[in-house]
């Protein structure tokens, strides 16, 4: 113990000394606080000709800057300047993005709900909507255009927080018509399954501008079992992302090659060395104007764009307000006239629920009415092939 009281005693002697100078304190004082753990109560008074000349070092060196940035640019890319160029970037995408945004901006209509139960939510989409979230430089905008979040915050959806929805195919965003959503895990496991085996029943309604009889000639006469007759396109599908060819902003994202001499009872996904051939089966219902009809379509493959690409680059008659494919112009709303009219699902069942009773109908857009003085009553009568009764809202 007296050897450790003698220690101490010449430890504090040193310190004692070596604080007795202004310039040592600064010196040694930081490492004996990182030593000892000395706070702020052993720091003595800073000398006062160190803290004049930091006070000088700091003022010529903002004097230095002041120049320099006065002075002629400096060649290469400083921090400060990397940083200002990056909030003009910003300042620039967010002006152009917000003056593009408010010059389409659209009013989105309400989706009509057509059924709904506890298994499944069929609903009629307007146009502008995803029926699947989308990416988009704007959050609000993701979240005002998405069909899938707004019906969530509807509360149309299935479980205990009714925001359970499982879209069951898509609708482009400028098309309308029905929607399929599962609001359970199971209903979704059985409808996905009738989708994937091709045993769901869709047809949808387009107004195309073209020749009747040039579409006719560029088509394959078809007779059904019901006595209708339908007019038949196949082609090879050849999507431009696979092909290595970047496609042009607004133009076409696939392409569809005529396939001759093609065996009218060949399976629907039937391949062409590594390509995919696709069919589409079609009646003219209406003749709205010269050179403007209504036509159904029917088609049980699902490729992308497959209808509005397949009339526009085999039929060579793009459906109208559809300027991605060869439309002439552009509708007043920015929408296609494509809408998906009605679905049928034979083989699925849920609970007490026979699907083979039902098949869902949308009505279509209002604003055909005012586009194309079409309404829902100057539609002719549909002969669907099952005897289900139909399901609309009007």
């Amino acid at each position: 113990i007296a050897d450790i009281n003698q220690n101490m005693k010449r430890t504090i002697k040193t310190l004692i000394v070596a604080f007795s100078s202004p310039v040592s304190s600064f010196i040694l004082l930081p490492n004996v606080k990182r030593i000892c753990g000395v706070g702020r109560i052993l720091s003595p008074s800073p000398c006062p000709r160190l803290a004049a000349e930091n006070e000088f070092r700091k003022r010529r060196r903002q004097t230095s800057s002041t120049t320099t940035s006065s002075s002629a640019p400096i060649k290469g890319r400083t921090p400060q300047r990397a940083a200002a160029n990056r909030n003009n970037a910003q300042r620039d995408f967010s002006s152009t993005f917000e003056k593009s945004r408010n010059s389409k901006s659209v009013d989105l209509l309400e989706p009509t709900v057509i059924f709904s139960n506890n298994h499944l939510l069929v609903i009629n989409k307007p146009a502008g909507y995803h029926s699947q979230p989308n990416e988009s430089a704007d959050q609000r905008l993701l979240n005002q255009k998405c069909l899938l979040s707004k019906l969530k915050q509807d509360e149309l959806g299935g479980g205990s927080a009714k925001n359970f929805l499982l879209p069951m195919h898509r609708l482009d965003q400028p098309c309308t018509g029905i929607l399929l959503l599962a609001k359970t895990s199971k209903a979704g496991t059985r409808t996905g399954n009738a989708f994937r085996k091709h045993v769901v029943e869709k047809d949808y309604f387009c107004v195309v501008e073209g020749n009747l009889e040039e579409m006719m000639q560029r088509s394959e006469r078809n007779v059904k079992e019901n006595g209708s007759k339908m007019y038949k396109l196949s082609g090879i599908f050849t999507s431009k992302s696979k092909t290595g060819v970047k496609p042009s902003k607004g133009g076409p994202s696939v392409l569809f090659k005529p396939l001759q001499q093609l065996n009218s009872n060949s399976s629907n996904n039937l391949g062409v060395g590594d390509q995919r051939v696709c069919h589409l089966e079609w009646e003219h219902l209406l003749t709205i104007s010269k050179g403007i009809h209504l036509v159904r379509v029917i088609t049980e493959t699902g490729a992308k764009h497959q209808v509005r690409a397949m009339l526009s680059q085999l039929a060579n008659s793009p459906v109208c307000g559809d300027l991605r494919y060869g439309a002439s112009a552009a509708l007043p709303d920015m929408s296609v006239a494509l809408h998906a009219r009605s679905l049928y699902l034979p083989t699925v069942a849920l609970g007490d629920m026979d699907m083979k009773q039902l098949r869902f109908i949308a009505p279509i857009p209002k604003t055909w009415a005012r586009f194309f003085s079409l309404k829902e009553s100057s539609i002719p009568p549909i002969n669907y092939s099952g005897t289900a009764p139909t399901v609309r809202k009007r």
